[in-house]
């Protein structure tokens, strides 16, 4: 049959299409095969999984970068539980509760909050107890009494049993503390819950595992500080800082500690070791330069940074390279909880 004008115009057109399809499905598969590959030369987007033969300690994740303008990454999720029959768990949730603190652990059958979020998160925190099931946390670290970390505190008292409460010696003018105040009060009375304001160094044995607790002694205990309406830097220095220790993997979490308050935590570490694999950093993005001194002396030896912070703009670009510098991988918890388990030697962190 003779072929019109048309037919070979429709054709024409016909094999156009087909050709772009084939260079765009093409492209596709170029893009998805090589982004698994290429990484950025900077750490935190690139390490193993446990029992990779490439890495000798078998820890790390594998993430891509993507934010490299501030270190932000995003991990893939391994398949299955990496850890499921080790002998002994550590699992710990940086949650994202935008510029405030909540970090839930759980240490085989041990369970461990530290600082209570602001006000509003809630239902984020307790979302999470009962994704996990949890009704009773053995112990609620309070770093201090800024909002932003004791939001939520007197609701969980009341809500769930909290059988310990460690909490720094200086009382804050707010209405969130004097709440918190007379909430403790009645759980004392009644001996349900044991409140410790701490002075010295507690350090808590557990089955498998330790929390070493350092209050301040930069100032006197029992000091009023702060109020609704005004905020005081000493209290951000009151801040217990806590070293969690679980097989031979240590963390470091720390408040908000400000300058003052790392060197004198840095002071006290013994041999002046600062083996932590794994480190909170303080005040929600901001810098100072014993921020950078703390990062430089774990040099080797941390693995990666956690900041609980609400958004990129406010993450100083000192603290970026401070981290970077440290060769360690870097977690913003504005792109989602950010979760880490360990069976005390090899480690896995995710994102989202």
């Amino acid at each position: 049959m003779k072929k019109t004008a048309q037919d070979r115009f429709f054709q024409r057109g016909l094999a156009c299409l087909l050709a772009a399809a084939t260079l765009l499905m093409l492209a596709s598969v170029c893009f998805t095969s090589c982004s698994g590959e290429i990484f950025s030369t900077e750490s935190e987007s690139l390490s193993l999984l446990p029992g990779d033969d490439q890495s000798s300690t078998g820890t790390g994740t594998l993430g891509l970068v993507t934010e490299p303008s501030t270190g932000g990454s995003m991990v893939i999720t391994p398949s299955g539980d990496p850890f499921a029959d080790a002998a002994h768990v550590m699992r710990v949730d940086f949650l994202d509760t935008g510029n405030a603190d909540s970090i839930l652990l759980r240490m085989d059958q041990t369970t461990i909050l530290v600082d209570t979020g602001e006000s509003d998160d809630y239902r984020i925190i307790t979302a999470k107890l009962r994704e996990y099931e949890i009704d009773t946390i053995d112990y609620l670290i309070i770093t201090h009494y800024d909002n932003d970390h004791i939001g939520t505190a007197s609701e969980l008292l009341k809500q769930y049993d909290i059988k310990s409460v460690y909490m720094p010696d200086y009382i804050r003018d707010s209405r969130l503390y004097r709440g918190l105040a007379d909430v403790l009060g009645i759980l004392g009375e009644s001996g349900k819950t044991q409140t410790y304001r701490l002075t010295e160094d507690v350090r808590i044995d557990l089955p498998y595992g330790s929390l070493h607790i350092t209050p301040t002694h930069l100032y006197e205990p029992g000091l009023t500080l702060g109020s609704d309406d005004s905020h005081s830097l000493k209290e951000n220095n009151y801040s217990l800082m806590t070293t969690v220790t679980f097989g031979e993997i240590n963390l470091l979490l720390a408040g908000d500690a400000e300058g003052e308050r790392i060197e004198e935590f840095m002071g006290a570490l013994p041999d002046g070791a600062a083996d932590f694999d794994v480190i909170k950093i303080p005040h929600h993005g901001g810098y100072d330069k014993e921020i950078g001194d703390l990062l430089r002396a774990a040099k080797g030896h941390l693995r990666y940074c956690v900041v609980s912070v609400g958004d990129s703009s406010l993450v100083d670009a000192r603290l970026v390279t401070a981290m970077r510098s440290a060769g360690t991988g870097i977690y913003y918890t504005y792109n989602g909880h950010v979760r880490l388990a360990t069976d005390g030697e090899s480690m896995v962190v995710e994102q989202g």
